[in-house]
């Protein structure tokens, strides 16, 4: 099994130069996202910060948190200087943050790994959805090779979840594919939900 905890500094210098993942895409067709028009996301876990420069490159402000320095770092090295004054950054557990009001928030296969604060993690992540906005993210389920170490959920927990939020879809995928670190097999709830305005 993997040793999450020994790998993260590597991992955002490794993915920081790959395309961003489909998840994205969904966060920019949910949220009218290439139009950002100074629209705050919150990108939750931003590793290599792939996804929080595209949110910056389309318009939005951004919050990019995440737990290893390295990732912060390697986000402001490659973030256009033009753009920096639209970006604020936090190092910290999610649970430590505290975590702006957003048009989107988005947590791209980042709040499994709060596993034992998973529920604060994501009780926080809602919250900080201003009302009108949404909530972009994938959840893990219990087939999933890393189903030991990770948090999962299954779809009744997820209904469970968004109670208070509307539009509530979930995507949910099973497969063998590549990860990070090797071959493994997924198996992913892609959410999107919208809080009442």
């Amino acid at each position: 099994m993997p040793d999450f905890d020994s790998g993260w500094e590597q991992y955002a210098e490794v993915t920081a130069g790959r395309p961003p993942l489909p998840f994205f895409d969904v966060a920019v067709a949910k949220a009218n996202g290439d139009h950002g028009d100074g629209r705050l996301v919150v990108d939750l876990g931003s590793g290599g910060g792939v996804e929080a420069r595209a949110f910056l490159e389309r318009g939005w402000r951004v919050f990019a948190v995440d737990a290893e320095p390295r990732a912060v770092e390697v986000l402001l090295e490659r973030t256009n200087r033009e753009h920096l004054d639209r970006l604020e950054t936090a190092v910290g557990r999610f649970t430590d943050v505290t975590l702006p009001q957003a048009d989107l928030v988005y947590a791209s296969l980042s709040l499994p790994f709060a596993v034992d604060d998973f529920e604060e993690s994501i009780a926080s992540a809602l919250a900080a959805v201003r009302p009108g906005g949404w909530f972009i993210g994938v959840l893990l389920g219990p087939h999933d090779t890393w189903a030991d170490q990770v948090a999962t959920v299954d779809r009744s927990d997820i209904a469970r979840l968004f109670t208070d939020f509307e539009n509530l879809d979930i995507d949910t995928h099973e497969f063998d594919g590549p990860s990070g670190i090797g071959p493994k097999h997924w198996h992913w709830h892609v959410i999107s939900a919208r809080k009442p305005s």
